[in-house]
């Protein structure tokens, strides 16, 4: 079958008694194939009934593309990425849009601060750390997976005004190659290309400014904003569902909602935005960079680099205003600032969150970045919800017992300090 059969005849199986590869086989007998393909997306596809694309879904690889498009790429709520990670791999050269082509300062500068990178990590900088002074056009590798639905609402985010042009060609690039293995699913029948129809992502290359914008000027983080409790379990309760035991509580924690302003650098929000079932209200990437704000890992704000790398933050976010005095879109510039620079992001987590995705985060094996963000995250929900951030810690502590395979060197002194769930762990199904 064809990616476009699993959606005609899906779609028509919903409409008759008989299985849909039957209809296919008679489809085939009949010479009606084509025929059958075209009425059923014209009239499903026009009218808006868009599930019927969820049926179809692709695995695209895409190399030597620059950071500043995947963050682009992980915002939609529904497709999943599996990317080159910059915690373990060094950056090997520069994707820039053609606008910047020729600029002999800016092809210096940012040889410069990739040759800053080389030279903290041999002398025993982090990759994880001196991954922040480099530029957001650093070339990365991503594979994704989605269905039609979502890869047609990436097309149509792309669109919009605010989104670099280099990432616009790429997405019309995956488009196309789409297109050619799927007949039909892309095309603009009316409905299928209205914007309204698609579940909206965090949009940070926004032009127009939304509220996170107003609050990142008032500055302060974390601050939680405000928060709405269905239900307060008891720890007895909290414990069973941890347990397997009483996993129902699980669905009822997901109504318990608190809203935090949290700032953190791009190279962390771009991790961030992985993790789905927060809801994120970015700032806009071009209102931060009205502000010269950058975070400075600890590895080097204690070394020997520092005054080099502030400098070096410094001259990209420097650069990025040149370019654009210059007549270069905001747009095309956005790409020459570093991963260093902080922006807000208004963060809904709802309490299984807290319990269930939060503990990985705050393990001494992530990144120390995003442990600190979502552990400050978790002291301001603490304020009004003193029984599920006690959840949050690492299995290590919750469960007595670390999860990982390569345990870090405080293992058995964190497994002492629990478990705070002390009965085994028996899922029921």
């Amino acid at each position: 079958m064809e990616p476009v059969d699993l959606v005609v005849y899906g779609a028509y199986s919903t409409l008759k008694k008989s299985p849909s590869h039957v209809l296919k086989k008679m489809d085939v007998e009949a010479g009606n194939v084509e025929k059958r393909r075209e009425r059923l997306l014209n009239i499903t596809l026009e009218s808006g009934h868009l599930s019927v694309l969820d049926q179809a879904v692709f695995t695209v690889y895409v190399s030597d593309i620059p950071r500043l498009s995947t963050l682009f790429l992980v915002q939609p709520l529904y497709l999943s990425h599996l990317q080159q990670s910059m915690r373990r791999v060094e950056p090997y050269g520069l994707t820039l849009p053609e606008s910047l082509a020729g600029i002999d300062w800016l092809d210096n500068l940012l040889d410069k601060s990739l040759d800053l990178y080389y030279e903290m990590v041999e002398d025993g900088i982090p990759k994880e750390d001196a991954r922040y002074v480099i530029p957001l056009y650093t070339s990365t590798n991503i594979q994704t997976v989605g269905n039609a639905r979502e890869y047609t609402n990436l097309l149509l985010l792309s669109r919009q005004e605010g989104v670099p042009s280099i990432t616009r060609e790429i997405v019309e690039g995956i488009i196309k190659e789409l297109r050619r293995v799927s007949k039909g699913l892309f095309e603009e029948y009316g409905e299928n290309m209205n914007i309204l129809k698609y579940y909206p992502p965090p949009n940070m290359f926004r032009l127009r400014p939304l509220v996170v914008d107003r609050l990142a000027e008032e500055g302060g983080s974390p601050r939680l904003l405000d928060y709405s409790v269905v239900y307060r379990p008891s720890r007895e309760e909290v414990e069973e569902a941890l347990m397997g035991l009483n996993t129902p509580l699980l669905s009822v924690l997901r109504n318990n909602v608190y809203h935090v302003l949290t700032k953190m650098s791009i190279s962390t929000l771009h991790q961030f935005l992985r993790q789905r079932t927060l809801g994120h209200i970015p700032e806009s990437i071009y209102h931060a960079l009205e502000r010269r704000d950058y975070v400075t890992p600890p590895t080097i704000q204690r070394s020997s680099y520092r005054e080099r790398y502030i400098e070096m933050v410094g001259k990209l976010h420097e650069a990025y205003h040149r370019l654009v005095r210059m007549g270069i879109p905001r747009e095309d510039a956005v790409g020459v600032v570093s991963h260093a620079h902080a922006i807000y992001d208004l963060v809904k987590v709802d309490g299984w969150n807290i319990i269930g995705a939060m503990p990985t985060r705050r393990c001494v094996k992530a990144q120390w970045e995003i442990r600190r963000v979502v552990g400050d995250m978790v002291f301001r929900i603490r304020e009004v919800d003193p029984v599920l951030p006690l959840y949050s810690l690492p299995g290590c502590i919750v469960f007595g017992k670390c999860p990982e395979k390569y345990p870090c060197e405080w293992k058995e002194e964190f497994e002492s300090k629990g478990p705070l769930v002390s009965r085994p762990h028996t899922p029921t199904y």
